[in-house]
């Protein structure tokens, strides 16, 4: 399967221009309690309207502008650190983490109750569309964004949709693009179920009202919470399209910061009850409630990546700027924050072969965009550098941070406690090597900095041994535990260096472990 770049361009500039539409028409109503009637923008649109959806994104732009494709969350957690400006919820939580040398994934999980909300998935179409026909890797860029300030539902969901959205550059049929985003989803988890609600709904034949109540009141959202139930604003008051409204008693108390798997059912709500026609599926997903600008920028970003740029109906396109207004960040030359929707694109577009170089086939117009040879995960399929086995990063979040290396990949897993360390009580921190050159290697590995009144088992330093891959499945991939009983504390803080030199090679590589002494969790 392939596009032609006309196709792709058309799609990208899709994906932004339904974003921006279904954000700026969302907008009014998020964090409000509801169920509206609305058939347009219900506010003045004639300037542009901030949105941290596409904030969010232009961080990550400038990441792969400047480090390629040699991302990870360690990189994007150092971006996030220099140029987001929030300290709100889990976008502050996160930096804080970070800065207080907590390393991703441990950051988005740490002390943050808003690590199963919205923030992450909100954020996945610059991973779709530079990813486009493979939704493996949008997966896994994805995944790397999501844990600098998610774990949990929050992961799954932006793995969710940026799989759907890489997919949909090559497909169009709702169900056929659910089954994809599905199957790299845990066959257990909140999201999964929430989809797969909606869908049962649709099937039986329920409206979408109902089928908006049977899914808070199975996952109960916490966003519509906040505003409370719809009362009007001063910048859009309560009329027909949007009354006063009343709290249902049926639907329960929500979690704090719990709100990703009923806002991805929104989602699927303006989907499915939407047919296919733009306008009617966003304006479904406004009229649920709850986070209005996400669910309605969202869809807007799916079905504009079907459709293209010129499927989105001109009444939409002319009915908002195409001005970007950020309210996120902190923006300087090296963030090089894009005027337009149209420059955004144009960047965007420019990057595709940096991230997606098997993908691209240049051609005398451009480049053509061929599609992975399976859309739906595949748990033994070869997973080259940087695109890792999906599944075992899932599985393996939050406890474990991996470091990317020239030669080796290095995965730093934490206990139960996490990052926290107290008097007497032993601590194991595992770590594993994991060749990725076609050599043997050995590498010294030593723990340095350690205090000396700690007692360590079997010592600070190790050798471990590593076969290439070719003919070995297990051998490549060695490592031990690091056992300690921390005693003496008087810091609030202990910074480790993992060491590790590889035999017969001049580089070194290190790893800070991060211990904190007190009430961390």
């Amino acid at each position: 399967m392939k596009i032609s770049f006309q196709t792709y361009c058309s799609k990208v500039k899709g994906c932004y221009l339904g974003k921006n539409i279904g954000g700026t028409i969302g907008a009014p109503f998020e964090c409000f309690r509801g169920v509206f009637d609305i058939d347009y923008f219900m506010q003045d649109v004639s300037a542009p309207v901030p949105n941290d959806d596409v904030d969010l994104q232009l961080v990550w732009l400038s990441a792969v502008e400047h480090e390629g494709k040699n991302l990870d969350s360690h990189i994007l957690a150092q971006y996030w650190e220099n140029y987001v400006s929030s300290v709100i919820s889990e976008y502050g939580t996160g930096k804080n983490n970070y800065a207080m040398g907590i390393a991703p994934p441990l950051c988005g999980h740490l002390r943050n109750e808003n690590r199963e909300s919205n923030g992450a998935w909100i954020r996945t179409e610059i991973w779709a569309c530079l990813c486009a026909g493979n939704p493996a890797l949008a997966a896994n860029y994805a995944y790397y964004d999501a844990c600098v300030d998610h774990s949990g539902e929050g992961i799954y969901a932006a793995v969710f949709t940026a799989a759907v959205q890489a997919a949909a550059f090559f497909k169009s049929d709702v169900a056929e693009l659910v089954k994809i985003g599905l199957s790299y989803l845990p066959e257990k988890c909140a999201v999964r179920g929430a989809v797969d609600l909606v869908c049962e709904c649709f099937r039986r034949g329920d409206d979408w009202k109902t089928a908006r109540k049977k899914l808070l009141i199975a996952y109960p959202s916490s966003f519509g919470e906040i505003g409370g139930e719809w009362q009007g604003t001063a910048l859009v008051s309560a009329s027909e399209k949007c009354p006063v409204q009343q709290k249902d008693p049926d639907i329960p108390q929500a979690v704090h910061g719990y709100d990703a798997p009923a806002s991805i059912g929104i989602v699927l709500i303006g989907w499915l009850y939407g047919g296919g026609d733009f306008g009617k599926s966003v304006c479904i997903a406004v009229n649920c409630g709850e986070d209005t600008d996400c669910t309605a920028g969202t869809l807007g970003a799916i079905l504009g990546i079907i459709g293209g740029e010129e499927e989105i109906p001109e009444k939409w396109k002319k009915g908002c700027s195409e001005k970007i207004a950020i309210c996120t960040l902190r923006p300087d030359l090296l963030l090089n924050v894009p005027e337009t929707v149209t420059a955004l694109c144009e960047r965007v577009i420019k990057q595709f072969p940096v991230l997606s170089s098997s993908a691209c086939t240049f051609t005398e117009n451009g480049f053509e965009v061929s599609a992975a040879k399976s859309l739906i995960y595949d748990e033994d399929a070869f997973y080259p550098y940087q695109q890792e086995n999906l599944k075992e990063l899932l599985r393996e979040s939050p406890y474990t941070a991996r470091y990317h290396f020239p030669s080796v990949t290095v995965k730093v897993t934490y206990d139960g406690a996490f990052a926290e360390i107290e008097e007497g009580a032993e601590k194991k921190i595992s770590v594993i090597l994991c060749n990725k050159l076609y050599l043997p290697q050995y590498f010294t590995v030593r723990v340095l900095d350690v205090p000396a009144e700690w007692n360590v088992k079997n010592g600070s330093e190790r050798c471990v041994g590593l076969e290439h891959w070719h003919g070995s499945k297990k051998a490549h991939t060695n490592g031990f535990d690091f056992i300690f009983t921390p005693a003496a504390l008087t810091k609030h803080k202990y910074k480790l260096i993992l060491e590790l030199a590889p035999n017969g090679r001049g580089e070194s590589y290190y790893i800070p472990l991060t211990l904190l002494n007190g009430a961390c969790k």
